[in-house]
């Protein structure tokens, strides 16, 4: 019998690139193994991959047609929670429609237009089945199957929280990644030479997502030798309440009006000298991040920007 797959399609009558990579974002945060976005012309056009080349003439039928952005998934998802979450992508008019596609090949023809990404300068994520791929020297790569987990690194909050990572870690740091979603910024900060990670999530069905990649980096040990498994765990937990170890680095990738609820308990479990990296912030939220960093005194060490999204490193500040 083959495989039932469910396709959540997502309608909107925005073409704005922002617009789009939300509600991409929050497909892949209700865990969708698998995405697509068509009918998004203008879209692809400042895609930074496309490397200036001549966008081909759209047929009148494609232009008045409005965006799709779909997601393929495993299992239900909570459709209600979905649709909150859309409802905060601006003033955007949305439709939500499911349906199941009943093949065993999905998975298959996906997987080849799965390529290795460069999240950074020294770290890749290549698909598990090109074992043979070869590193640049010092290329660090991680081994992932996109079948297990949606996170592979080409959205540019992984991409940023993932460089901010390769910036402030130098080895044996305890690391708290909160929302870990799949666990891939877990996976990275072990590559980085985390001496233990602790990733928690409010969402049961991401923890499981992140606890079944762990055991496929667990049972693949030959290939991902740069990961210590047997260093990370994940729970199921609402921010950093109730958590009492202490970090070098805490990572949250997160949305920003999530995210400034966790401040103050980062401040008392940040250890002196360590780092909150936090991701998943629009351009257009920056101010009011900024202003709770200052308020829960934070200072800002860096900041960076991937076209509409920006990342934030921050330490604590001074006490007087």
């Amino acid at each position: 019998m083959d495989k039932v797959w469910k396709e959540i399609k997502v309608t909107l009558d925005s073409l704005q690139t922002a617009d789009i990579d939300l509600v991409n974002y929050y497909l892949n945060e209700a865990g969708a193994v698998g995405n697509e976005i068509k009918y998004a012309q203008g879209y692809l056009e400042n895609h930074p991959n496309l490397f200036g080349e001549i966008p081909e003439e759209l047929p009148e039928d494609y232009l008045n047609h409005p965006v799709e952005v779909i997601g393929y998934y495993e299992s239900e998802i909570d459709l209600e929670k979905l649709e909150e979450q859309l409802k905060t992508v601006g003033t955007v008019d949305f439709k939500i429609e499911v349906a199941d596609l009943e093949t065993e090949n999905w998975h298959e023809n996906w997987m080849q237009y799965y390529k290795p990404e460069r999240i950074s300068r020294f770290l890749s994520i290549v698909p598990e089945w090109q074992d043979n791929y070869e590193a640049a020297p010092f290329e660090q790569v991680i081994f992932m199957d996109p079948g297990v987990a949606f996170g592979t690194g080409n959205h540019p909050t992984t991409r940023l929280s993932a460089q901010a990572l390769e910036m402030v870690m130098q080895g044996g740091e305890t690391v708290l990644d909160v929302g870990t979603g799949t666990g891939i910024l877990s996976f990275i900060a072990s590559v980085f030479g985390a001496k233990e990670v602790l990733g928690m999530d409010f969402d049961p069905q991401a923890v499981n997502a992140a606890i079944n990649n762990l055991n496929a980096q667990k049972n693949n040990e030959m290939i991902n030798q740069l990961i210590d498994a047997q260093k990370i765990r994940f729970i199921e937990n609402d921010l950093l309440k109730g958590i009492d170890q202490t970090a070098d680095v805490i990572v949250a990738n997160i949305l920003p009006h999530i995210l400034v609820d966790l401040f103050s308990d980062a401040h008392k479990l940040l250890n002196d000298n360590g780092y909150l990296i936090l991701g998943g912030i629009l351009n257009e939220k920056a101010s009011f991040i900024e202003e709770a960093i200052e308020t829960h005194n934070f200072e800002i060490y860096q900041k960076t920007q991937m076209r509409e999204w920006v990342n934030y490193i921050v330490v604590k500040g001074d006490m007087d």
